[in-house]
């Protein structure tokens, strides 16, 4: 499921039918809405670990993305919040990190932050 929406209402049907997820299941909700934010505002990957998420940027250095408006917007929002995100580089590859991401749904609220409008 691509759209917030939609998965809020098969999660919403599916509570209205089964009663309330484990939190295993919660989590395959999350780990959707994850990849759908992250693959909104131009990620190719993240990863969560060990209270860190790493936000890989498009690999193409040459991607028409790094010269649009999303693009700057997601800078923009990074300079403005140094505590939440680390902007880094390392070897061609751009990343932001994110600290004490203690549950998905941490990193979630932090990837709508980068695409919040």
């Amino acid at each position: 499921m691509e759209k917030e929406k939609k998965l809020q209402n098969a999660v919403l049907e599916m509570k209205d039918r089964f009663g309330e997820f484990p939190e295993e299941v919660s989590n395959l909700f999350y780990v959707v809405k994850i990849r759908n934010a992250g693959s909104s505002i131009g990620f190719e990957k993240v990863i969560i670990k060990n209270g860190i998420m790493i936000c890989f940027f498009i690999s193409n250095p040459m991607s028409p993305y790094y010269k649009s408006k999303q693009f700057s917007s997601v800078l923009e929002r990074v300079g403005q919040n140094p505590g939440l995100y680390n902007l880094k580089q390392v070897e061609n590859k751009l990343k932001i990190l994110c600290r004490n991401v203690n549950s998905l749904g941490d990193a979630h609220l932090l990837l709508k932050k980068l695409y919040k409008n």
